[in-house]
């Protein structure tokens, strides 16, 4: 189904009858999370009303919001405030997920928005999954199926007829050609460059800058120009430094 106009529009394309904001939780509170958050605000649909995040002490403030508990506080929270709607600012893909399937359990009446900045271009053609980020000057091109929960990062880029399954991201800079294929779970690293008609396995790491002209498998570390893979990897294996950015 194509997709629809955004889960997130701006303020001003709302016209004078303004509806009221969406209350939103944010899972996650770190560098990825203030992004998001940005995009969020300058969209103008959802009010952001605090944090959950296991990493930092209740009453935290991060930017201009509160962490308001963790994870297993979701319910309670949720309830009290009656909150339906839930981001996911957690970058690591894995752990992105593993958050997702224990709040769905937590908590199965809650909706999870696609969060898409207001400079961000989409196909009419495009099709995007729930919980999906789509941060500033990114593009999705026509014909192009992007899961659920995925990272389109700052000015990223993928041409026609693309896939992107669930819970898979690229990083800032990042452009994949037509036809190109992201498997799940997979993170493509800041300004890599992705030829057309690439296929990439799922839980695979590409690295920063990586120029990728052939196809790289499943489980794999793959960098350079042209990419190579270096290594195996172990689905969940940790990519971000998770001890200075929780994210």
């Amino acid at each position: 189904m194509p997709v629809k106009p955004p889960n997130v529009t701006s303020a001003e394309a709302q016209g004078p009858e303004r509806a009221a904001l969406l209350d939103l939780l944010v899972i996650g509170s770190s560098g990825h999370a203030s992004v998001l958050v940005d995009a969020i605000e300058l969209a103008g649909r959802y009010k952001v009303v605090g944090y959950l995040d296991d990493t930092r002490v209740c009453d935290t403030v991060r930017g201009n919001y509160r962490v308001l508990g963790g994870l297993n506080d979701a319910p309670t929270i949720c309830a009290e405030r009656h909150i339906s709607d839930v981001v996911i600012a957690i970058g690591d893909n894995w752990w992105r997920r593993r958050v997702q399937q224990k709040l769905s359990e937590k908590c199965p009446q809650l909706r999870f928005p696609k969060i898409l900045h207001p400079s961000a271009i989409l196909a009419k053609s495009a099709e995007i999954g729930e919980g999906t980020v789509i941060l500033a000057a990114s593009h999705v091109g026509p014909a192009s199926r992007v899961g659920a929960f995925c990272i389109l990062n700052t000015g990223s880029s993928i041409d026609h007829d693309c896939q992107m399954e669930n819970f898979s991201s690229i990083g800032p800079g990042t452009f994949a050609g037509g036809l190109a294929k992201i498997g799940e779970c997979s993170a493509i690293g800041v300004g890599a460059c992705i030829s057309d008609r690439i296929s990439i396995g799922r839980h695979t790491v590409v690295g920063t800058g990586a120029v990728v002209v052939r196809d790289i498998p499943d489980l794999v570390v793959a960098y350079g120009n042209p990419a190579r893979v270096k290594r195996s990897r172990s689905e969940g294996e940790s990519y971000v430094d998770t001890k200075k950015n929780c994210s």
